[in-house]
């Protein structure tokens, strides 16, 4: 009889240590709480999406992206760390764990929303074909077996799929190939953030222009793992301090002279 208690006793003993295994020694303590414990966040997006996130002269990342991470962090008492990934294998580095959110312009759509989940939008954008200047397009169904250039695993992409008179899609890793390729008559236009294509005259020098009405809009967030819900309601408070206190109004018209959560 005591062997065989002896025998239960061990057996439950091994089988707590395996359980204790299978969630980890930290298991209990979430991404919130460790952003909480270390005193910083880390954030991701690609560094190549001016003016949203890029490398400016002196080689430092710049852009309103970063300027809305470091707003936020302060507002939950934390500094923030940014991570440059390339945009095709963004959602896989947040999801194994590389990287605490991603905030890089990421637009909310149902796929995506299958793999993360999102704050609430802290700016509205819309998609929009740019073309040579002086081509005479006067929208993007006026191509006939057209080269459309877009940074790949963009929304952007997605939409071009259904398009019968588009006969290629020329995939970039940065609208700044991108815009290069429509300037240099190697596409015939190309889709992209109206907000990130008005300013590529001025920032590149490339001769584009936006064509048509915008092709649809879109709600822009910060990705998070879809098991931080902890860390999704801290985002979303911090979010709406900054935009009640007046702080992203201050930081959206430095860029844009404009404040582009406002529809």
């Amino acid at each position: 009889m005591k062997k065989k208690q002896l025998i239960m006793m061990t057996v439950g003993v091994l089988l707590t240590l395996v359980l204790s295994g299978c969630t980890g020694s930290s298991g209990d303590e979430t991404t919130y709480s460790k952003i909480m414990d270390s005193g910083e966040m880390t954030f991701a997006m690609t560094g190549a999406y001016p003016p949203f996130n890029y490398i400016d002269e002196n080689g430092e990342l710049a852009g309103f992206d970063i300027e809305i991470a470091h707003a936020l962090a302060e507002k939950m008492g934390v500094t923030a760390k940014p991570i440059t990934v390339e945009w095709d294998g963004i959602i896989g580095g947040l999801t194994g764990n590389r990287f605490d959110m991603i905030i890089g312009s990421m637009a909310v759509t149902e796929d995506r929303l299958k793999e993360v989940s999102f704050s609430d939008p802290y700016y509205y954008d819309g998609a929009q074909f740019f073309a040579k200047a002086g081509s005479g397009l006067n929208s993007i169904t006026e191509l006939e077996n057209g080269k459309v250039g877009v940074v790949t695993g963009t929304t952007f992409h997605e939409y071009l799929d259904g398009m019968e008179n588009i006969a290629e899609i020329l995939q970039f890793q940065s609208d700044v190939d991108n815009f290069k390729s429509v300037d240099q008559g190697r596409s015939d236009g190309l889709v992209t953030s109206k907000v990130v294509g008005a300013r590529a005259p001025i920032d590149y020098g490339v001769a584009i222009e936006p064509v048509g009405d915008l092709l649809y809009t879109e709600n822009i967030a910060i990705a998070i793992r879809q098991d931080d819900t902890e860390l999704l309601k801290a985002v979303n408070t911090a979010l709406a301090a900054i935009i009640e206190d007046g702080t992203y109004a201050e930081i959206s018209n430095r860029w844009f002279g404009m404040n582009i959560l406002e529809k």
